[in-house]
């Protein structure tokens, strides 16, 4: 395997190759890079040594096995070639015009994007049948998914190599058709634009909102937590391609929070401020709040509490909010490009949710899951971004309604 770009993907994946079995060599425009990798993953390696979650002998099998390349002409014989640069279409579009010439016809040629189109990547490249996406998730020697982008050109055997490729890796491959975002960035967009969505109108803080998602959803970091661990100069990147690509739809408009402090240089975890600041754990980022001493939940959200065994408040309504923003999202997808049950794996074993969003909708009963958004339809004065997906009203109407009736987005068998 032929890994082109020494940043944290290719790192990963490099790792993740040669404890599979792969002979891996890696290639970058600075070749000191390359060796600066190739020593960070031995001291990975060392460390799990260190830890007792890898015998020794073991990750003396694994080194001899990560190598440095010279050209693209090493990779003639490599069996798959991953490029792991930067997000730049121009780049990664040069990158794959030189290496066609220099590589076999069976060679699949894989670029890990996130967000640009797969099919603009391979147009006019010589063999786009072998191209298509492998979308890796951080850290990619834990993380146990892989979406498989097939462009338009994209070849049946292509994929079927590049499955049998991840099942080497030990790696879940779920297949999406390339769309922008693809399955884990388009679906996760609204954990995270719901939750500064309610910061900026007033509706909660900072800390109110990551705890109502951690307590009442079981998320090990809620939405604030997650943007200043990532840096919110990625995620404003991401939210801003979606965005574009997508016709510039509300449900994707940027946040203005956001775009404020990645402005002021506060990114997060990385610069020790962004949501939060990282000297003392305090929010650092608030908005005045709007009085809600007379709200009372709505007799949808009631039920939806219920069945979640816990009391119908404002954190219930937060949450309710930001589930919800997932699941319809993730019912678009799930209506378009990508299979119900790839959905929830990708958001499970990528963005470790406890539960998929489809199978979350199903578990709660999609009747209420469809009452509960016109709720917030009519409460928003008909944001669209509050309508119900076309899916989920078919499956409402047709009376497939989740586990109580065997089948909603998924199939259940009843007992």
């Amino acid at each position: 395997m032929g890994v082109i770009g020494t940043g944290t993907m290719g790192a990963g994946i490099a790792q993740a190759a040669a404890t599979a079995g792969f002979i891996v060599e890696m290639i970058d425009t600075d070749s000191a890079g390359v060796d600066e990798t190739l020593a960070g993953v031995k001291q990975n390696l060392d460390d799990l040594v260190a830890s007792g979650k890898m015998p020794g002998n073991e990750r003396d099998t694994i080194l001899p096995r990560l190598g440095k390349a010279d050209s693209y002409a090493c990779f003639k014989n490599a069996e798959c070639v991953i490029e792991a640069v930067r997000e730049d279409m121009d780049t990664k579009r040069s990158i794959f015009a030189k290496l066609v010439s220099c590589v076999s016809p069976r060679t699949l040629l894989v670029t890990t994007t996130g967000i640009l189109s797969i099919e603009k990547i391979a147009e006019g490249l010589d063999r786009a049948d072998r191209m298509l996406g492998m979308r890796f998730y951080n850290p990619v020697p834990e993380r146990q998914v892989v979406e498989l982008v097939r462009g338009p050109k994209t070849s049946e055997q292509t994929l079927i190599d590049a499955r049998s490729i991840c099942t080497k890796l030990s790696k879940t491959a779920v297949k999406v058709v390339d769309s922008p975002g693809f399955i884990g960035n388009r679906v996760s967009r609204p954990f995270f634009l719901e939750a500064l969505r309610l910061l900026e109108t007033g509706e909660a803080g900072v800390r109110f909102i990551d705890d109502a998602i951690k307590d009442i959803g079981g998320f090990e970091m809620g939405p604030f937590e997650t943007l200043d661990f990532i840096g919110l100069d990625i995620d404003q990147s991401i939210t801003d391609a979606v965005y574009v690509d997508f016709g510039k739809p509300t449900r994707f408009t940027p946040s203005e929070a956001e775009r404020k402090l990645v402005a002021a240089g506060h990114l997060g975890r990385k610069t020790g401020r962004g949501f939060y600041d990282y000297a003392d754990m305090t929010p650092a980022f608030e908005v005045p709040l709007k009085d809600r001493a007379h709200w009372k939940p709505t007799a949808a959200l009631t039920e939806f509490a219920k069945v979640l065994g816990k009391p119908a408040d404002r954190s219930m309504w937060v949450y309710a909010r930001i589930l919800l923003g997932v699941v319809n999202e993730g019912a678009w997808v799930a209506d378009s490009i990508a299979l119900p049950r790839d959905v929830n794996l990708t958001m499970e074993l990528g963005f470790l949710y406890p539960e998929g969003p489809l199978m979350a909708a199903d578990s709660i009963g999609l009747d209420i899951v469809q009452r509960l958004l016109k709720d917030f339809w009519e409460e928003s004065g008909h944001d669209e971004r509050y309508k119900a997906n076309p899916l989920l009203d078919k499956h409402v109407a047709e009376g497939n309604l989740g586990e109580m009736s065997a089948r909603g987005f998924l199939y259940h068998a009843l007992f």
